[in-house]
């Protein structure tokens, strides 16, 4: 990040984990987390962080990647989906490690926040421009920490699957499906 920034002067970084950020009190207007609160076990520590370095009326944006929108069927775009469809054992690992819509409301709102509204979205993770560039990103299992409870051999099943299930085209878009929290401090 340091030297993917180092064009932007107003651009600094410092080290703390969710729950003690290291950040100075009621200074921030807005924070943004984004892919973090599935690696957490406390969300109320996390958001009691977040709303310590918030000045008041400031925005939290969580977002992150409830059980629905991981386990939406496979399709041309929503390649995950296919990971599931092929392997089930791979579902209780995935939902067991996120935060259905209720809870992160429930968190936000017992930490001192009011949910302003909670989207859905869809992000392209990546474009591919031919089936085999996609082939060597799943093999990696980049970006896809759920394919790492797979053998390589059950990863190349599905890398065969996902290549009869998608149409001859000569370009992907993968997106994921997020949900997106807006709360403010109150």
């Amino acid at each position: 990040a340091t030297e993917n920034c180092k064009d932007y002067k107003n651009i600094r970084f410092s080290k703390g984990t969710a729950y003690d950020t290291k950040l100075p009190s009621s200074k921030y207007d807005v924070i943004l987390e984004r892919a973090l609160i599935h690696h957490l076990d406390d969300l109320n520590a996390c958001f009691n962080e977040a709303n310590r370095i918030l000045k008041k009326n400031g925005i939290l944006i969580v977002q992150d990647r409830t059980p629905d929108d991981c386990l939406l069927p496979g399709d041309d775009s929503h390649l995950r989906g296919y990971f599931f469809e092929m392997y089930p054992k791979l579902i209780k690992r995935e939902t067991s490690r996120r935060y259905d819509l209720n809870e992160v409301n429930a968190a936000l709102k017992s930490s001192g926040f009011k949910v302003e509204k909670a989207v859905k979205l869809w992000e392209t993770r990546r474009t591919y421009n031919d089936f085999e560039s996609l082939r060597k990103d799943l093999l990696l299992r980049t970006g896809r920490s759920i394919l790492h409870e797979l053998t390589d051999d059950e990863v190349d099943e599905l890398v065969r699957l996902i290549e009869d299930k998608l149409p001859t085209q000569s370009s992907i878009i993968e997106k994921d499906r997020w949900t997106v929290w807006f709360a403010r401090k109150i």
